[in-house]
């Protein structure tokens, strides 16, 4: 199998079990007896952890392990972590399962992120069309999850993630070892390149991918609810954001292209655009055809900034230390995601416009920072800005 084809098979792998996690574990936890504060506590577990576990233990895998070691074994540690939820109950120790789960399952991402950047770095794949397997497998899943999920839900939930994971200790057996022009006998005994990325320009291009991200916030939270009071009924809900998805999926495939013309300034100035202008006319979309419309920036809002930020990423981080990078970006994007769900929270209850426009600011701020990241590069003659 080449190694492109077993990237995309890990990304569709991971990408199952989110797209059974993500809209159907509080079902599950429901159907345990807990109560909607205790839902709401465990379904905030995986998003803080990964604050923390996804740089650490990407800065722990890019030093003393390889791709394969890594993606295997924090899959084999994630498949045992699930499997306890079919023998337990109650808040506490489900609390404490999913927290130490969360720490070994969340680094997932940004490890593949960062070899599938590494593959098309060496020539060997295009990172959008090895990405787009993973979008692909998360639709499967949705599907798979509204048909089957009910009587069985514990079954079908962790059993499909489980499932999801077995593929990923296969897959991850057969993922390459370190890249041998980035390894250093000074690299590997000590932390000096991860400090080496860590640079006011680097972070500030981090920051602007971020909030372009994070604008995202009232979206997931709200879209349901400002849609059903519209009047449109609940079962164009899951279609409109499989629709988005799909968008995705096609930004995905031709992203080597897209990337070749536009660059990474290019992609990542699309994804503001596209996501100012999705926030500031999403409130005046109250009718499917203008939602199913608008539905179709969510390629550029999602999909273009975040082909370039993990283009960016992959360009500007030593290779030895790229999932340490890719840590360090997933744990920035979530810092901001988390704020603006707060924000999105207390604005949507004074209005959905309030919301909405609101991550239009946030986006468009993302926009303005990667201008003035490109200029501060152009003044100081290079660095790590864009």
């Amino acid at each position: 199998m080449q190694l492109r084809t077993r990237v995309a098979a890990f990304f569709a792998a991971q990408f199952f079990g989110l797209g059974l996690f993500l809209p159907f574990f509080p079902l599950l936890l429901n159907e345990a007896g807990l109560s909607a504060g205790e839902i709401g506590t465990l379904l905030a577990v995986p998003m803080i952890v990964r604050l923390i576990a996804n740089p650490l233990v990407s800065g722990l895998a890019d030093r003393y392990a390889t791709p394969a070691s890594a993606i295997t074994t924090l899959s084999l540690l994630s498949l045992v972590g699930f499997s306890g939820f079919f023998f337990i109950g109650g808040f506490v120790p489900m609390f404490l399962l999913l927290l130490v789960t969360a720490f070994v399952w969340s680094p997932l991402m940004p490890l593949g992120d960062a070899l599938a950047a590494r593959v098309e770095r060496e020539g060997g794949g295009d990172y959008g069309r090895m990405r787009l397997w993973g979008s692909v497998s998360f639709i499967v899943a949705n599907l798979i999850g509204g048909v089957l999920v009910g009587g069985w839900t514990r079954e079908v939930v962790i059993g499909g993630i489980i499932a999801g994971l077995v593929c990923a200790v296969a897959v991850g057996r057969g993922l390459p070892g370190r890249p041998e022009a980035a390894v250093t006998d000074g690299e590997v005994r000590s932390w000096t390149g991860v400090t080496t990325v860590l640079t006011p320009g680097f972070l500030m291009v981090l920051c602007a991918t971020g909030l372009i991200q994070a604008s995202h916030a009232a979206y997931y939270a709200f879209s349901a609810l400002f849609w059903a009071k519209a009047g449109i009924p609940g079962s164009a809900v899951g279609v409109f954001w499989g629709l988005g998805v799909v968008t995705e999926i096609g930004l995905f495939a031709i992203a080597g292209q897209l990337g070749l013309r536009l660059g990474i300034a290019g992609l990542l100035g699309l994804g503001a655009a596209g996501a100012t202008l999705r926030w500031l006319l999403f409130p005046l979309a109250t009718d499917p055809l203008s939602v199913a419309l608008l539905q179709a920036l969510h390629g550029l809002s999602f999909g273009a900034s975040h082909l370039g930020a993990v283009a960016y990423v992959a360009r500007t981080a030593p290779p030895r230390w790229a999932g340490t990078a890719q840590g360090v970006m997933s744990m920035m994007v979530g810092l901001l995601t988390a704020l603006a769900s707060a924000m999105a929270g207390q604005l949507y209850s004074l209005g959905p416009e309030l919301a909405f426009h609101a991550m239009a600011g946030l986006s468009a701020a993302g926009g303005a920072l990667l201008v003035a990241s490109a200029l501060r590069r152009r003044w100081r003659g290079g660095g790590a800005g864009l």
